[in-house]
């Protein structure tokens, strides 16, 4: 025998006869020992399903038997049938691992009744080994065959979901209307159970397929000519936010607003908006998380802690002139000194003009604080001392920091 055992000189005849008359015991050994060692065969094994399986064994054995005697290689339509037991495996929900441990166990069991045959029968050594050697390595062809299948069904199982998943994410982003009923089906279809909020994130990548590796989550992934999105359910959720941030591994990103699914596309607008500013250094780190001076927002960004700045800038030319109309009173200035004035400024509003923590910030003597509010009431009139004119300074300091005064 050869590595290919039905190309090799025939089996004697009397080894052949001799475990073709005991197949009915060989495939039981088969399906006992299966049974015995794999605790998921042993269920499927005893139940009605289990007939087909052993009806593929004993079918297996037969044109084995076939096949070294005449030194033929097995019909075609064999191969097939082990392919679509692969598929009817993965079906069925059982695991790969599984099912090549328990074709291992039969293949053992296999051989060991044949080699108790033989024995019996007083077949010598020298073909016993020849027929081990043909079990195993015909054995190995079907398992490749049943691995075939398998994973040939699993493929297309999974292009046909990402299909699915496509069609629901093409209704949830659809700006031209929300049909509840519509992707209800759809996403029923694509077994995605449609959340009651969500969020849109939008990459800097062009796909978003390494993210998606890396979260687990149940997110819907695509991409169209403005780049990479993920649509992530419940984006508040516990532990939702570092598992974001460590699938990123700092890939440019921003997270749009949470919503209800109808406002799925708006979500996923606002995030490419931050997205834009945040890759021209327009938004920085949210005061409450950061100390001393802003700095670049971790990521993602989101949408929801810059949304001032989002807003202001999406007219940059009124925003703009809100600045130079607001500020125009310190353009005569050296650059040092209207950066300390405006430092000042900002460290005003924000600390509610408490003098003694504006100076604690800026490390100078609140005396010093208080010479420069004096210059900026004389510079800004009374702008500085009314709700409506501390409003418009705040806004006119946030496009003066996201644009750096251009």
């Amino acid at each position: 025998m050869t590595p290919d055992p039905w190309r090799a000189e025939p089996l004697p005849s009397e080894t052949i006869a001799a475990v073709r008359a005991e197949l009915g015991p060989l495939v039981d050994g088969v399906v006992a020992a299966v049974r015995a060692e794999s605790p998921v065969y042993g269920e499927v094994l005893a139940a009605p399903e289990g007939m087909a399986i052993r009806l593929g064994i004993e079918q297996a054995i037969r044109a084995f038997l076939a096949a070294v005697e005449s030194g033929q290689r097995p019909a075609g339509e064999t191969e097939e049938l082990w392919r679509r037991l692969g598929e009817a495996e993965f079906q069925s929900g059982r695991g790969l691992d599984d099912l090549r441990a328990a074709f291992r166990t039969g293949t053992r069991a296999a051989w060991r009744g044949a080699a108790d045959l033989a024995t019996r029968a007083g077949v010598p050594a020298s073909v016993a080994i020849a027929l081990a050697e043909g079990i195993f390595v015909y054995a190995d062809e079907l398992a490749t065959d049943v691995v075939e299948g398998y994973l040939r069904m699993q493929s297309d199982e999974a292009g046909e979901r990402e299909r699915r998943r496509r069609r629901v994410a093409q209704l949830l982003l659809d700006p031209e209307g929300h049909d509840p009923e519509a992707l209800a089906r759809a996403a029923e279809l694509a077994r995605w159970p449609v959340p009651r909020a969500l969020a849109a994130l939008a990459l800097e990548a062009e796909s978003p397929l390494a993210v998606t590796r890396r979260l687990d989550a149940e997110v819907l992934a695509g991409a169209d000519a403005d780049g990479a999105w993920l649509i992530v359910p419940d984006p508040d959720g516990p532990g939702r936010a570092a598992a974001l941030a460590r699938a990123l591994e700092d890939e440019p990103a921003a997270l749009g607003p949470t919503v209800a699914p109808a406002h799925a596309h708006r979500s996923l607008r606002w995030a490419r908006a931050a997205l834009t500013l945040a890759r021209e250094g327009a938004l920085t780190a949210p005061a409450h998380v950061r100390e001393g001076a802003p700095t670049a927002p971790a990521q993602p960004v989101r949408v929801a802690d810059h949304l001032a700045t989002i807003i202001l800038l999406q007219d940059r030319a009124m925003a703009a002139e809100l600045m130079h109309t607001r500020l125009a009173a310190l353009d005569g200035l050296s650059p040092a000194e209207r950066g300390r004035l405006l430092g000042t400024l900002d460290a005003w509003l924000e600390h509610q003009r408490h003098t003694p923590a504006i100076a604690a910030q800026l490390h100078v003597h609140p005396q010093t604080v208080r010479y420069r509010l004096a210059k900026l009431r004389e510079l800004l009139g009374d702008a500085i001392d009314t709700p409506g004119g501390r409003f418009e300074l705040a806004l006119a300091l946030r496009v003066y920091s996201a644009t750096g005064g251009g």
